[in-house]
């Protein structure tokens, strides 16, 4: 029986008519852990080129996809399109704040990118704000759920998300109690329960936490 709800596919429309445009490279960006209360903050960092082909079967936001498909599909995406993460970590956040640990997340990624010869000129964002670096040399367009619409934002949320879940799951068993292999982080009542009863851990955003 059908549930009656159509899930959107993404496709590479908007990559393309900026490939169009003049650009030679456009990276779809997208970010995993704004609202934790521990871990780091990470993005995926997806870049297309003129010649790359539609996204592998199964590429849509990472919140649409079950747990176990987006580990098959993050290798898939890698195959598909050069590809990064990057990920600041909870002092980071606590020091400088949310905004500045996603401009150094797209700083690194973008890095990574030039030193593989793969430097964007165009980036996409999910959503609205605009939280790059205004020196870096790129056009930023934003767009309200480009992760719904966009492949490469898309994809970029598979590779953030199961990147920083993996490193979350793998902290629980330094930090065991947490839940953090269930909960990546996130404040369910099981990890505020154990904050109250063992205390933060270095992991902790401490500036979420009191």
């Amino acid at each position: 029986m059908s549930s009656g709800i159509t899930l959107s596919v993404p496709s590479l429309r908007l990559e393309r008519s900026l490939l169009r445009a003049g650009h030679s490279l456009v990276a779809g960006v997208d970010e995993v852990g704004r609202g934790p209360l521990a871990g780091p903050i990470s993005i995926g960092f997806v870049v297309i080129g003129a010649d790359t082909p539609t996204a592998p079967r199964g590429v849509r936001d990472s919140k649409a996809t079950r747990p176990k498909d987006r580990v098959t599909l993050a290798q898939l995406i890698k195959d598909w399109a050069w590809s990064t993460t990057a990920s600041v970590d909870a002092g980071f956040i606590d020091r400088y704040g949310l905004t500045a640990a996603l401009r150094e997340c797209v700083n690194i990624a973008f890095r990574a990118a030039r030193e593989s010869g793969m430097a964007p000129s165009a980036l996409i964002l999910d959503g609205i704000f605009n939280f790059c670096d205004p020196n870096l040399p790129v056009s930023v367009v934003t767009r309200k759920r480009a992760d719904e619409s966009a492949s490469s934002v898309a994809a970029a949320s598979i590779l953030a998300k199961v990147e920083r879940d993996a490193f979350m799951c793998e902290r629980s068993v330094e930090f065991p109690g947490y839940g953090w292999e269930r909960n990546s982080g996130y404040g369910t009542r099981e990890h505020q329960q154990a904050i109250s009863e063992l205390g933060l851990t270095r992991l902790h955003r401490r500036s979420f936490c009191h």
